[in-house]
């Protein structure tokens, strides 16, 4: 059982004052030859006199200095390997430092950015139309309770506590360190097509300032005779309920929707002659369709890439690189726009919603209670991964952001607090939305629970529609797609900032003057020109695939792993001695039972649910081929793949019999320390005998 040390008071050791020079600051905490050992750390590291340290991370990626305590694995430029060290001259001492947050905001504000995502508007509507209305609240939240909560916890501490990438955090447990490069495997992928739907944004932006709107229209290049105005849509539903039809199906925003028509195939303004049906489409979806996408028959069918896709795109990656072009400098401060203007832009259309004809009604749908949805599985399961798409556990973005804290940072107070605001958003967003559509329902008198679309159909089609009917619709267009946008982009240099700052930890060299931004510059250069396809004619199919399967199971089953690494092999009296050493005190037992049980069985009953219903996706009654979706699985499986092929690499390249190797391979290893140099010579003393999974069952002591 790991227990504290013992008392230890701050003035048995002279604290570093403010100002102090840096060489003084080095010779303090990060001299390997000083004469006097490092005090103990303390069971409360807030008492410990670390003012103003400054944390040297040249020379190794684990961060320690030149001098410092070797670790074993892994050094520079490779995964695996024996002790060993790497001299770097003082001079770039300083531009090799690892970089931190500049004030506790900026670190908030990221993580509120990357959070608050695409998730939470265009997803969570749907999923709440298609599971109840405000009965999927009382699951979700729950959920995220049970399970986001704890997940987003162990992550940033997880983070805090080494300063590391999420490659190297699973130093904790080396045989599950194929997590770490599933998460980067996952967030490029996700990067790969994430930067076509800001550049679909900014698309959507510019025409946004034209009158009239140009998706209002049926008069464009781009039209067929099968084009229906918003207009047309609302005089024939009048003529309709004069004539007693029903024609709730006209705003399906499929290609299927019937209207009914006189015998010149015209709508009229009084009755109904005859009944003569025939397919019809609207104008904003025929203009996403035939002018945004210039949509092709099918995927094989790739074809040329329009002109102002490929504009947009390389727009948008430009706009990304100038985000991260000084990694958390820069970051921190852009988020101080692009996560504060969604919550404006948010809150100035649930105003003037709240002022519409119909808003009443659509706040209504969204919180009356079908209680019955509670009784199905699916709902339950939606609201878990409704969790994993708008919190972002299990990406690698909520370790790499902590990562960049001080150490002694409150990282259970930040959890609490982050979880709730960025899952609060998603509620919020809600009432913003639901009275816009509840004001579009009562123009076009059809029910809301027509609008049942999702994702870019939702954002591209149901959304600029319903911008439509609002006063001076130029400015609520120009309004929603710059807050798409920017929810977009947080998320986006998140995603980024895993893999790049997987690769400085790696190769820390890599910070060193220009080499920097000559990495960062190829990197996303390789981004955009990968991302071409989705700017093609045929690429909306490819996009469809690829968002349906990359993350079909990897995310929750990297989620598992996690708590079976930390939790179960680790022991998590370990863990939660180790928050403590940061912010002075355990977190409540109660954590420790979500951890270990409800966390892990919330998890495998989403992963067991989810697979059994899989289906092929379906895109404008395209049918995916046996190929494609064999392309679809193999890229689901590429994600995840890492996890056991790490394991088995490691277990082989190991010495020793084979239970040897294993207790080796969960034995965390020596970069498995805290960064602040001071206390890991103490650190590493004190845990030497300590034996993984102390107590098998539970695995934990109650002890102090």
């Amino acid at each position: 059982m790991f227990k504290s040390n013992g008392s230890y008071s701050p003035s048995e050791e002279k604290p570093v004052q403010k100002g102090a020079d840096h060489d003084e600051e080095k010779a303090l905490f990060l001299n390997k030859n000083e004469k006097e050992d490092p005090p103990p750390y303390p069971g409360d590291y807030s008492s410990y006199p670390m003012t103003d340290v400054k944390v040297d991370f040249s020379g190794h990626p684990n961060g320690v200095a030149n001098g410092g305590l070797s670790p074993m694995s892994p050094v520079e430029g490779k995964l695996l390997n024996d002790d060993d060290s790497d001299d770097t001259s003082s001079a770039d001492s300083d531009k090799n430092t690892r970089h931190t947050w500049g004030r506790k905001t900026e670190y908030v504000l990221s993580m509120i950015g990357y959070c608050v995502g695409l998730g939470n508007v265009w997803r969570f509507p749907y999923v709440c139309i298609r599971n109840g209305g405000g009965a999927f609240l009382i699951p979700f939240f729950i959920c995220l309770t049970l399970c986001g909560l704890p997940l987003y916890l162990m992550e940033v501490a997880l983070g805090q506590f080494v300063n590391l990438s999420p490659l190297h955090v699973f130093n904790i447990c080396p045989l599950f360190k194929g997590i770490g490069i599933s998460m980067n495997a996952l967030c490029i992928i996700c990067s790969w097509y994430y930067t076509m739907i800001l550049a679909w944004s900014l698309i959507y932006l510019v025409y946004s300032c034209m009158s009239p709107l140009p998706w209002t229209r049926c008069d464009g290049w781009w039209n067929t005779e099968n084009c229906v105005t918003p207009q047309m849509r609302k005089e024939a539903l009048q003529n309709a309920s004069l004539a007693g039809g029903n024609l709730t199906d006209l705003v399906g925003y499929g290609l299927n929707a019937t209207v009914l028509l006189n015998g010149n195939d015209t709508f009229s303004n009084s009755t109904l002659i005859g009944n003569v049906t025939r397919k019809t489409i609207g104008a904003s979806e025929e203009f996403w369709l035939r002018n945004v996408l210039q949509l092709s028959d099918s995927l094989a069918d790739i074809g040329t890439i329009p002109w102002q896709s490929g504009v947009a795109l390389l727009v948008a990656s430009i706009i990304v690189f100038m985000c991260i072009v000084k990694g958390v400098k820069t970051v921190g401060k852009v988020v101080y726009v692009t996560a504060t203007l969604p919550y404006l832009l948010l809150t100035a259309f649930l105003i003037k919603g709240a002022t519409l004809p119909g808003a009443g009604e659509g706040v209504l749908y969204y919180l009356t209670p079908d209680f019955n949805k509670l009784l199905s599985m699916q709902t339950w399961v939606e609201a878990s991964l409704q969790v994993f798409y708008s919190l972002g556990p299990c990406w690698g973005g909520l370790i790499t952001m902590a990562s960049y804290n001080k150490f002694s940072n409150n990282c259970m107070r930040d959890a609490i607090i982050l979880t709730f605001v960025c899952e609060g958003t998603s509620v919020f967003a809600g009432f913003a939305i639901f009275t816009v559509l509840g004001h579009m329902s009562y123009n076009l008198g059809v029910p809301i629970a027509n609008f049942s679309n999702t994702g870019p159909g939702l954002a591209f089609v149901v959304y600029p529609e319903a911008i439509s009917y609002l006063p001076v619709p130029q400015l609520w267009g120009v309004m929603f797609f710059i807050m798409l946008f920017t929810l977009g982009l947080d998320s986006q240099f998140v995603m980024c900032e895993v893999t790049l700052t997987t690769v400085n930890d790696l190769w820390p060299k890599i910070r060193l003057g220009s080499r920097q931004l000559i990495f960062k510059s190829c990197y996303l250069l390789a981004l955009f020109l990968i991302s071409l396809p989705y700017a093609a004619k045929g690429g909306m199919y490819l996009f469809q695939l690829v968002d349906w399967y990359f993350a079909a199971f990897a995310i929750v089953a990297n989620g598992l792993f996690e708590l079976i690494a930390v939790h179960w092999i680790y022991g998590s009296e370990r863990f939660m001695d180790d928050i403590k050493l940061m912010i002075g005190y355990k977190p409540h037992y109660i954590l420790v039972i979500f951890w270990r049980f409800i966390t892990p069985l919330v998890l495998l009953t989403v992963i067991v649910t989810a697979l059994m219903a899989y289906d092929p996706p379906v895109f404008q009654d395209y049918i995916y081929s046996s190929t494609e979706v064999f392309f679809g699985w193999l890229l689901a499986n590429v994600s995840f793949a890492p996890v056991p092929l790490f394991a088995i690499f490691l277990m082989v390249r190991t010495p020793g019999s084979f239970l040897q190797r294993l207790k080796k391979c969960l034995t965390p290893n020596k970069q498995w320390e805290p960064s602040v140099v001071a206390l890991r010579e103490q650190y590493h003393r004190d845990n030497q005998h300590k034996t993984i999974c102390p107590n098998p069952f539970p695995c934990v002591s109650r002890q102090s």
